[in-house]
């Protein structure tokens, strides 16, 4: 529940000045940013919800996905000597971090207000294809915000990811689909001051130039496939980002999740089998629907199952997306923008796949989701890709 976009600069681009912030803050901090901080009394009141209860002790299991300069994360086991049916076991706390600058910067950025305000704005989403959110802490000053959230299960040991079939893939489009559909072109959302942008969704606002970096490393790794569209989409990485901006800001704008990897989908079991649940809500931006698209089909769905489903799967994606109120769309504007998004994960993904040895050399450093993206576009057909790039 805890990780974060991978992308090594995606908030560089955002200038903070922390000093100025932290004189008029530090310390001053009026939610839990410790865990001694989450008290029986605290967690008492963020459960009333759901009725009044009384909690003896409890008992904190740091998760995975913890980290100290992003967002605390723990699984509590909740001893009550008071309780109704409805008070859950176990729950998922996510608190700030602790430290003062880290804190304040993070907040700067905004991912404490945009969860906030997504799981607002999903509030009948709650419970069902997103996690139920039993209470919230706000402090304004900070604009900090801890959350208190059901808790899923945890995975299986040794599993890493939730294990999406094409049954799951199917639903977790028609989750994907239901949320886009809702939100198309509603412009109440582009004023909305807990949003990001779609120019700032294109690429997280990362220097296209760091892209075209990246592809030289991926390019120049012997482990890496160069078949399919992939070559054609990583020349294409550089300044010409530009271009594929400007034409992607043609999309219609809708509520879009901006981090659909394999890592933010879960899955909830019901007696009608599993159910896909979204989670980690931190980036949302008033953008085009198939940024959500590419990214989930890219990392989240098994390649053998992207092999021999991806054209069926968009498919169903669009047809869900007008079932749920998508107009003025066309699949084959869809399909186009889906082709565009992928290249644009790549060119995220890209800005963050390498590091920089002492001695100078450009050493290849990316984890799980962007070798996905990489085998991915060796799916795609060169003549496809070079006629829908601009």
């Amino acid at each position: 529940m805890g990780e974060i976009v991978p992308e090594r600069s995606a908030w560089n681009a955002l200038a903070v000045d922390v000093k100025r912030i932290r004189c008029e803050t530090a310390g001053m901090s009026t939610i839990p940013i410790r865990r001694e901080q989450i008290t029986p009394e605290w967690l008492t009141s963020m459960l009333s919800s759901v009725g009044d209860c009384q909690i003896a002790a409890l008992d904190f299991q740091e998760m995975t996905g913890h980290n100290p300069d992003l967002s605390q994360l723990f699984r509590v086991l909740i001893d009550y000597s008071k309780r109704e049916a409805a008070h859950p076991d176990v729950v998922i706390v996510k608190i700030p971090p602790v430290n003062d600058i880290v804190r304040l910067r993070e907040a700067a950025y905004g991912p404490y207000a945009s969860e906030l305000g997504s799981y607002r704005l999903l509030e009948d989403f709650q419970g069902a294809s997103i996690a139920r959110m039993y209470g919230a802490d706000e402090d304004p000053s900070e604009n900090t915000v801890c959350f208190v959230f059901e808790d899923l299960g945890a995975l299986p040991a040794g599993q890493k990811y939730a294990k999406v079939d094409l049954e799951v893939a199917k639903a977790t489009l028609d989750l994907m689909a239901s949320f886009h559909g809702r939100f198309w072109e509603d412009e109440s959302l582009g004023s909305a001051d807990w949003i990001r942008s779609a120019d700032w969704s294109f690429i997280f606002k990362q220097d296209p130039l760091d892209s075209a970096v990246g592809w030289k490393v991926i390019r120049d790794d012997e482990r890496f496939d160069k078949s399919g569209g992939l070559v054609i989409a990583g020349e294409y990485l550089g300044a010409r980002l530009n271009d594929l901006q400007t034409a992607m800001a043609t999309r219609p704008n809708t509520l879009t999740h901006n981090d659909f990897h394999q890592g933010n989908v879960q899955l909830r079991q019901t007696p009608g089998g599993v159910r896909p649940v979204l989670i980690d809500w931190q980036m949302p931006a008033f953008a085009g629907a198939t940024n959500d698209l590419a990214k989930f089909m890219m990392t989240t769905v098994p390649f053998e199952i992207l092999v021999e489903q991806e054209n069926a799967l968009v498919s169903h994606y669009f047809e869900q997306l007008k079932a749920n109120g998508g107009r003025n769309y066309s699949f084959d504007e869809c399909w186009r923008d889906y082709r565009r998004a992928q290249v644009a994960t790549f060119a995220n993904y890209a800005n963050s796949c390498y590091e920089t040895s002492p001695d100078g050399d450009l050493i290849e450093s990316s984890g799980d989701s962007t070798h996905a993206v990489i085998k991915a576009l060796t799916l795609t057909d060169p003549a496809e890709m070079s006629e829908i790039l601009p």
